[in-house]
């Protein structure tokens, strides 16, 4: 009874059988052999190797067909290169008859010639990916590349000439502190006739100051000022850089920063000084209605008796603020209900017993009259204070802060006279407007660069950010291991091409076709010509060969990593597949020994009971 060995022999065997069929399962549901190191630890590890290598072939294939792709781009823009030069050689050909005139004729084939050499600085430009190789490292806007890249914003350019990105104006221009802008504006425009009081007559919108760079005198000098803007309050003051500093009224409102490695004698400089009234204007009028009246009357009462007059004390252009405009749009359309009481006797007294305010926006201010005479109100951090004289029934709108000021009072709200004598009672409604204010931040005082006079082509381009490189060679991995890898050094001899040198330039200029320079004036210069474009057609025919000898090898390069690429899966597939036929053998024997074993267990189970025959 404790020890039925018969049983645990069964238990010990069908266990085992249960494993078995486990792993036979696994392995004709996988498809694989091995699916862990424990069923080949040998076999995993050099299988998982091949498996490293055929995925390192397979990408070897798309490189090399990349590659082939990038040589088709390249060798289609040489072909039509070569076409171009086949018309140039006609061109030339046709030049050199002694039956044209150089003034008439000959000139009209030049043109054609020049175009067909900027055509050849453009097809030079081509790319594949973002990748340039044939022209020699400077595009054709003159953009040269530094370190293997073309930086259109910064990068140096040919000829060397100032531009807008040779030109930095500091972020800590003086001309933002409203203070000194105001003060320098109103000096730059003195000559102006101011129309009113307030002096709120500010002039145009930006005036033009062109600074021009004389290098005699290694300085910068004021030459014009647009609008009437009286240019002699300008004056300059030499920095090391290259740059200067710009005084209005002796007052510094701005620095700039050169590339004095860019600056040229006569090169100028026009800077667009904003209005720093742009950005504000005061309120230019307020007004108040009559909307809506219930009151009590003592006697006859006219219409005039619930008038309301405004007074505005807003202040100049110089006093608006953001904060201001905010304050503005509050109570710009507010419907204002002013509540007139009754004495003790219960007559009209024409006091305020309350005020509300209900704002566009729908919300309340509510103020008792006869408990406080000013309340404050605050809305997006900006506040200001309502009061009201009791007796009067004047209402008095002040800023408590908006301006930076202290209290400022805004405007007033008078009733009639016969309103504030008393024979006024009940509710009068009003409604509030305020017109011709504003506040526009983005518009702050700024000096902008507005143009140069020796932009450099490069410039038209800057708007262009996509990144190109330059290389004059190729690497491409074309195998799974490192040393497996194709390096283009695309070398070639000069030998019958003249002067030209073997690189991959095939631009018109003297480092690639040299085609750039050759005149078909005269019939001498034609001459000349015809030689030279010869040499050029057979350095495009080294370019164009030298691709496709690379193309070629990179053709077989494919064949050759597809067929390892299938040998490699092959030998693989012998260590890691499952053999099927096989191992459904296996799964067929476990599944019979596992039931055999089930039964034969339960039999052993059943003889421990033969001993109760003994016990009864």
């Amino acid at each position: 009874v404790q020890h039925n060995m018969n049983a645990l022999n069964a238990y010990n065997k069908l266990n085992a059988n249960v494993a078995g069929l486990k792993k036979s399962s696994e392995k004709l549901s996988s498809g694989y052999r091995i699916n862990r190191a424990g069923d080949d630890a040998a076999g995993l590890a050099i299988s998982e190797k091949m498996r490293s290598q055929i995925r390192g072939l397979n990408q070897a294939v798309r490189n090399s067909q990349d590659g082939i792709n990038m040589i088709q781009t390249y060798e289609g823009a040489a072909q039509e290169s070569h076409s171009i030069l086949q018309r140039m050689k006609e061109l030339a050909s046709e030049s050199a008859n002694g039956t044209y005139q150089n003034e008439v004729d000959r000139d009209a084939i030049q043109l054609e010639f020049n175009q067909l050499n900027d055509e050849l600085n453009q097809i030079a430009d081509t790319d594949f990916n973002g990748v340039a190789m044939l022209n020699g490292g400077q595009m054709a806007d003159g953009t040269k590349a530094i370190n293997g890249k073309f930086d259109y914003i910064n990068g140096p350019t040919a000829p060397t000439s100032l531009s807008k990105s040779d030109i930095n104006l500091l972020d800590s221009q003086a001309w933002n502190n409203g203070t000194v802008a105001d003060t320098a504006w109103t000096a730059l425009n003195s000559s102006w006739v101011r129309t009113d009081a307030k002096m709120d007559n500010n002039g145009p919108e930006s005036v033009d100051v062109t600074f021009k760079y004389d290098a005699t005198a290694g300085k910068w000098l004021v030459t014009d000022a647009t609008n009437g803007a009286d240019k002699s309050q300008i004056t300059t003051d030499s920095k090391t850089n290259g740059g200067f500093g710009i005084k209005i009224n002796n007052v510094e409102v701005g620095t700039l920063v050169v590339d004095s490695t860019k600056l040229g004698n006569g090169d100028t400089i026009t800077l667009t000084f904003n209005n720093p009234a742009l950005s504000k204007y005061a309120p230019t009028n307020a007004g108040i209605s009559v909307v809506d009246t219930s009151r009590a009357t003592e006697g006859t009462v006219s219409l005039r008796d619930v008038d309301m007059t405004v007074t505005e004390t807003f202040g100049t252009d110089a006093d608006m603020t953001e904060a201001r405009k905010k304050l503005y749009d509050k109570l710009n359309g507010a419907q204002i209900d002013v509540t007139y009481g009754l004495a003790e006797d219960g007559t009209a007294d024409g006091k305020v017993d309350s005020i509300t305010f209900t704002f566009k926006d729908g919300t309340k201010l509510a103020m008792d009259a006869t408990k406080a005479s000013s309340t404050t109100f605050e809305f997006e951090g900006v506040k200001f204070s309502l009061g009201v004289a009791a007796d009067t029934g004047a209402i008095t709108i002040k800023d408590t802060g908006a301006d930076g000021k202290g209290d400022t009072t805004l405007l007033t709200l008078t009733p009639s006279a016969e309103g504030a004598n008393g024979h006024l009672s009940g509710t009068m409604s009003y409604q509030l407007g305020i017109e011709g204010y504003a506040y526009d931040s983005a518009k702050a005082p700024t000096i902008d660069v507005a143009s140069t006079g020796s932009v450099s082509k490069s410039n038209s381009y800057k708007a262009a950010t996509a990144p190109l490189t330059y290389t004059d060679h190729l690497v491409l991995q074309t195998g799974a291991r490192t040393k497996d890898s194709v390096d283009f050094s695309f070398e070639y001899t000069t030998d019958g091409m003249g002067d030209l040198k073997s690189n991959l330039n095939i631009s018109s200029r003297e480092d690639g076709l040299n085609t750039a320079n050759l005149s078909l004036a005269t019939q001498e210069d034609a001459n000349y010509a015809i030689d030279r474009i010869d040499n050029a057609i057979n350095k495009v025919s080294m370019v164009r060969a030298t691709f496709g000898a690379s193309q070629n090898r990179l053709e077989h390069k494919i064949t050759n990593l597809t067929t390892t690429s299938e040998n490699l899966t092959e030998a693989e597939s012998s260590i890691r597949d499952t053999d099927m036929a096989s191992e459904m053998m296996n799964y067929t024997k476990f599944n019979i020994l596992q039931q055999a074993a089930q039964s034969m267990l339960a039999q052993a189970n059943q003889q421990p009971q033969s001993i109760l025959q003994l016990l009864g």
